[in-house]
């Protein structure tokens, strides 16, 4: 029995293989007649037109050349006359052997638009086609492909054909459709039945499945190019299909000694070539969906209830194989989809019903990475070999098909093994989409979308894999060594779409260094309990935690400033964004940014560090980092002489001076009677208090020089004197201010009863002071002031010294005073004139 079976199933392969043999020549003849056909009645239509337009010149050119007498006197009869006709006949006589030729003559090289006079409808084929434009924007062109999909569902065709109603075209498609449906439903649920009623033996079962579906394969072949053709595209999908089921149950569920793993992995791979080459040779997407529907549908409908992760995903495997092979040829999106959606449904849900453990790690991750790479390449598969641009749907599906691979195999390995073996996912990821844009240059794609995708996959991926395999703490100096990375390779490949992805690693870098890393490393007093080699080995840390985003942005500026390197690999305009930072607003921000980074971490850095080994020197040091950032604002600003910078300026040193007044001097204890704190007074703090008044007073100084002096254009030339002048006026007030302060703190613990005598003292030499500094610059406005503080001087000691002090100082903080006020008046007497000669040369 099973050897007659054998044989009528060997009988009936050479049958098909011979009417597939026969039906592919018919089918190669049928398209060859069909171009020529196109060509015939292309030319049919061009000998038209030039008819035409030689009918229209004979009546136009007689009526210029004719005499006045005949084509005033002329009727319509002379035009019938036998001349007449002959010049109409002549242009037919060549025309008329173009439908006797065997062979049309070849298509005139450039096609011309018919004239049109021409109707639409009959434009021939070969002409119309060149008037469909493919759409510039890969959204435009996964719209088409979605309509395509959804009337080739509905219909069978990616167009309705033309005279054919949409019930005709919907009733005959999807009666077919459910007929073999249910064909090789029964067909499995007979194989079912006769395994538990015992009506034939394994080896009989399986080789009337393998017959069943051999006929469908031969009536269906027979079928094909006739009036019943969609009905025999049914029967060639319903023959694959009962085909795989019969496979499957030999090797998995009958476990027939003659069909071994290799033997059933063999034959699938046949079935699913046959399947496959039937498809593309004839053109059918019915029957490679079926096929494909079938082959997925297998496995659920024989299910073993057995373990077996190796053989089903292997079988899951082959048949992405062949649907890979079949989108080489044909676009297909549908039968890709569904392989897609196929393959990760029965992953996961075996996943789930055999109850996946670590143990079976080994026996799922190769193949879950053969599937990932697998649909990966299917997606840009056809458009690489036909050089077409890829629509929004391939992009999406690549992505989703990432995601997928990542998360899962995440899952996996995290339960399996250590969380930092997912770095290995990562990074392979990474090179495997960086391999495909080396790859692509190479080649010369020119795919936007694609190559764009495959840039911002590496990069992410690559960003993701440096939180897994680094601890929190060198995340962002990771990043920002990628970044710079990036920016390199955007020179090299001459890439704005990945400098800008840098330029987006830039700026978490930013986020994290200023929220994260800061508030982590500095908000915390447990560095005080640490001992001094610890804390020495977590500041050498912390230099390089925050250093290498700084290097690394400062790094992207010099590559900003530095001309355009060679370009290895251009990715051309075409592949490439149009939008970008300009080259200088680019240099302004980052050097803007390396700035502000370096001065917020130094300041935390100082403010710990320096209370940390000596805790009195840290608010002059950090006042000392705050007249530095002035003194870059400023020099930048006399290099660039950007308005901006200035205003920057402004606000720094108002924040300096904040800094001096709300932290400073409650910090040293200042009291209400104007004095600092302390039994005695100590040199050492008033050192300290020199060093921070001194340096911002110097500073102040500095710009009040630097700005007066600065040639600017005439219309910031007024802000700009301002802005010296209020330097300047600052200078002299804090100057004002920190002597006072120090002189009535020091009288007080050394000479108390010369207290109040000595800061008029004080007060009467800087007033004498701002006079002669007046006089010397010509600055009326000084002057004024120490002619107002003279006045205050005057008045303090006069009525509230004198109540308060000794005799013996009383009477010389008077004597004093009263010098200093004469030497004033002097000065006047003696630059009145001078003064004098200054304002004569100035109105003139």
């Amino acid at each position: 029995m099973a050897l007659i079976l054998f044989v009528l199933v060997a009988l009936l392969c050479v049958i098909l293989g011979v009417l597939i043999s026969v039906k592919g020549r018919q089918e190669s003849d049928y398209q060859d007649l069909s171009r020529r056909l196109d060509r015939v009645e292309w030319n049919a239509q061009r000998a038209l037109g030039l008819l035409r337009e030689r009918e229209k010149a004979p009546t136009e050119e007689p009526a210029i050349a004719r005499p006045p007498a005949e084509s005033t006197g002329a009727t319509p009869a002379p035009r019938v006359e036998e001349p007449i006709e002959a010049e109409v006949v002549e242009p037919e006589k060549p025309a008329e052997p173009i439908g006797e030729t065997p062979v049309p003559p070849p298509l005139p090289p450039p096609l011309t638009p018919l004239p049109p006079h021409v109707p639409t409808e009959i434009k021939p084929a070969a002409y119309a086609s060149q008037s469909t434009v493919e759409p510039s924007q890969f959204e435009s062109a996964a719209k088409e492909t979605l309509r395509k999909i959804g009337r080739w569902i509905l219909v069978g065709e990616d167009e309705l054909p033309e005279g054919v109603s949409i019930e005709y075209a919907v009733a005959r498609n999807w009666l077919v459709r459910v007929g073999i449906l249910i064909g090789v439903v029964g067909v499995a649920l007979f194989l079912m039945h006769s395994i538990k009623e015992g009506w034939i033996d394994e080896v009989g079962q399986v080789m009337l499945s393998a017959a069943a579906g051999l006929v469908m394969l031969v009536a269906g072949t027979r079928m094909l190019g006739r009036r019943y053709h969609l009905l025999g595209q049914g029967l060639i999908g319903g023959g694959i299909a009962v085909l795989y089921l019969t496979v499957y149950a030999a090797h998995s569920y009958y476990k027939l000694p003659w069909m071994p793993h290799p033997t059933a992995f063999a034959l699938m791979i046949g079935i699913t070539c046959l399947a496959g080459g039937i498809a593309v040779r004839f053109n059918t997407l019915l029957v490679a969906v079926l096929g494909i529907l079938g082959g997925y549908a297998t496995p659920v409908m024989l299910e073993t209830h057995t373990v077996a992760y190796v053989a089903l995903y292997s079988y899951l495997l082959i048949l992405g194989t062949g649907v890979l092979g079949i989108s080489y040829k044909k676009n297909w999106r549908l039968l890709n989809y569904l392989s897609f959606a196929g393959t990760y449904l029965l992953l996961f849900a075996t996943m789930r019903r055999w109850n996946y453990c670590p143990e079976n790690f080994w026996q799922v991750m190769p193949f879950l990475i053969a599937f990932f790479v697998l649909f990966s390449t299917m997606n840009f598969l056809f458009n690489f070999v036909n050089r077409n641009k890829t629509s929004l749907l391939e992009v999406l599906a690549l992505i989703v098909n990432a995601g997928i691979f990542y998360g899962l195999s995440n899952c996996m390995i995290r339960n399996a093994y250590d969380s930092r073996w997912v770095a290995a996912v990562t990074l392979s990821l990474s090179a495997f989409y960086a391999a495909h844009v080396y790859f692509f240059l190479i080649c010369r794609m020119l795919d936007r979308e694609l190559l764009l995708s495959f840039i911002g996959l590496s990069a992410f991926f690559l960003a993701v894999t440096m939180p897994v395999l680094l601890s929190e703490q060198w995340v962002t100096a990771s990043w920002a060594v990628q970044a710079l990375v990036m920016f390199w390779m955007a020179g090299k490949l001459r890439s704005e779409f990945l400098r800008n992805v840098a330029y987006l690693l830039y700026a978490i870098v930013l986020f994290r260094f200023g929220i994260i890393d800061l508030r982590q490393q500095y908000f915390s007093d447990s560095f005080k309990d640490l001992e001094t080699g610890r804390y020495l080995w977590l500041m050498v840390e912390r230099l390089v935690t925050f250093g290498v985003p700084i290097a690394s942005l400062a790094g992207a500026g010099w590559l900003m400033q530095r001309s355009p390197p060679k370009a290895l690999l251009p990715v051309g305009e075409g592949n490439d964004v149009s939008w970008r930072f300009g080259a200088r607003d680019a240099v302004v921000a980052i050097t803007a940014a390396v700035a502000g980074m370096i001065f917020l971490a130094l300041h935390l850095e100082l403010n710990q560090s320096v209370a940390y080994f000596y805790e009195p020197l840290r608010l002059p040091m950090l006042s000392l980092l705050w007249v530095a950032m002035c003194a870059f604002l400023l020099l930048e600003y006399r290099a660039y002489r950007n308005n901006a910078l200035l205003a920057l300026l402004v606000c720094f040193a108002a924040g300096m001076v904040i800094k001096l007044f709300a932290f400073d001097l409650p910090a040293w204890h200042i009291g209400g009677n104007w004095r600092y704190g302390g039994e005695f007074y100590s040199f050492r703090d008033g050192g300290l208090r020199l060093l921070d008044f001194g340096a911002m007073i110097a500073l102040m100084v500095f710009a009040w020089n630097l700005l007066r002096r600065l040639t600017v254009s005439p219309t910031d030339e007024a802000g700009v004197k301002f802005t010296s002048n209020l330097f300047g006026s600052a200078a002299l007030a804090m100057l004002f201010v920190f002597l006072t302060l120090e002189a009535n703190t020091f009288l007080d613990n050394m000479l108390p009863e010369l207290r109040v005598g000595g800061v008029s003292i004080l007060w009467a030499c800087f007033a004498l002071g701002l006079v002669v500094g007046g006089m010397w610059k010509d600055v009326r406005a000084i002057r004024y002031a120490g002619l107002a503080l003279f006045a205050v001087v005057a008045y303090k000691i006069l009525f509230l010294d004198l109540a308060r002090e000794e005799s013996l100082y009383r009477a010389l903080a008077c004597v004093l005073v009263g010098a200093l006020v004469l030497c004033g008046g002097f000065v006047y007497i003696k630059c009145r004139p001078l003064v004098a000669a200054r304002n004569k040369e100035g109105e003139q």
